[in-house]
């Protein structure tokens, strides 16, 4: 059986890379006129990931996108504030990080068991 915790880890590294792709095509789109800047809640998403964990079924990979309300929208219609999209982006890029340097140890620790025995 495999092992929970690393699953959930697997997940959650899938949730900020999507993430991360959502965000990039925000700034990309900074200058587009009419473009809603888009996101998710991440950590819904976790939960949600949890909970079909728990229930044994495979985690979907189906993401509730929604249109988020940083700023007024401009003249044209765009909501992208490129400052705080960048925020987004390092705050994101720290979870993942976090999430890999976990995986990466559990894996470790689990490698050293098996040589161990």
């Amino acid at each position: 059986m495999p092992d929970k915790g690393m699953m959930v880890l697997e997940k959650v590294m899938d949730i900020a890379s999507y993430r991360r792709k959502l965000l990039a095509s925000n700034i990309a789109n900074a200058d587009t006129p009419g473009y809603r800047a888009k996101d998710i809640s991440f950590r819904q998403e976790v939960i949600r990931a949890m909970e079909q964990i728990d229930r044994g079924q495979r985690a979907e990979q189906l993401y509730q996108v929604y249109e988020t309300v940083n700023t007024m929208p401009n003249r044209d219609g765009n909501t992208v504030n490129v400052d705080i999209e960048m925020a987004k982006i390092a705050e994101n890029s720290l979870t993942y990080n976090t999430a890999v340097q976990l995986y990466s140890r559990k894996a470790r620790m689990l490698r050293d068991a098996i040589k161990a025995r």
